[in-house]
């Protein structure tokens, strides 16, 4: 073999695994789903995301994952809201307030020695809720976690691992199963 087919090689390899840290956060329904004629109601979002009492996330932590969610919303359902984060709360904004549970950053030398070892992870409530009445529509519990090893592992980031938890969350907010 020449090493223009390892380099070859490299590259689909790297293309092959660069999907995971990436791929959609699972999310599952906790109670009743929210009625797809209540939910037609709303036009207009207002996402929250908030870290619970012992999560640490600076603001721009909470503004990169709003941004994304946003992002997902209208590249999956452009036409589902017709804002999102720009109106003042009315009878038609639907409220979606992220608690973020569990930020872990891991340990990327752990991950680099052996897969499992030193993961991300990102768990979150997601609650769906009436903006003006408060009234609590759906909730959903979102986690991402990332524990590939070697180089691959070493070389991601929760930053990383956030597009996938942020598509975990937009799934949710969009009611995907």
């Amino acid at each position: 073999m020449n090493m223009k087919h390892l380099n070859i090689i490299a590259v689909l390899l790297v293309s092959l695994l660069s999907g995971c840290a990436g791929t959609g956060g699972s999310h599952q329904l906790i109670g009743s789903p929210m009625d797809s004629s209540e939910a037609s109601k709303f036009s207009d979002l207002l996402i929250t995301v908030q870290p619970e009492n012992n999560v640490s996330l600076s603001q721009s932590d909470t503004d990169r994952m709003t941004k994304l969610i946003a992002e997902d919303i209208k590249t999956d359902n452009p036409s589902r809201f017709k804002t999102i984060n720009t109106a003042s709360p009315n009878s038609t904004t639907l409220q979606a307030t992220v608690a973020v549970k569990n930020y872990d950053e891991g340990n990327a030398f752990a991950r680099f020695m052996l897969a499992g070892l030193g993961q991300i992870h990102i768990d979150a409530d997601v609650t769906l809720s009436d903006s003006l009445s408060k009234a609590k529509l759906a909730q959903y519990e979102v986690t991402k976690t990332f524990a590939w090893g070697g180089i691959y592992g070493a070389g991601t980031n929760i930053k990383d691992a956030e597009v996938g938890f942020c598509k975990g969350v937009a799934d949710s907010i969009l009611g995907k199963e």
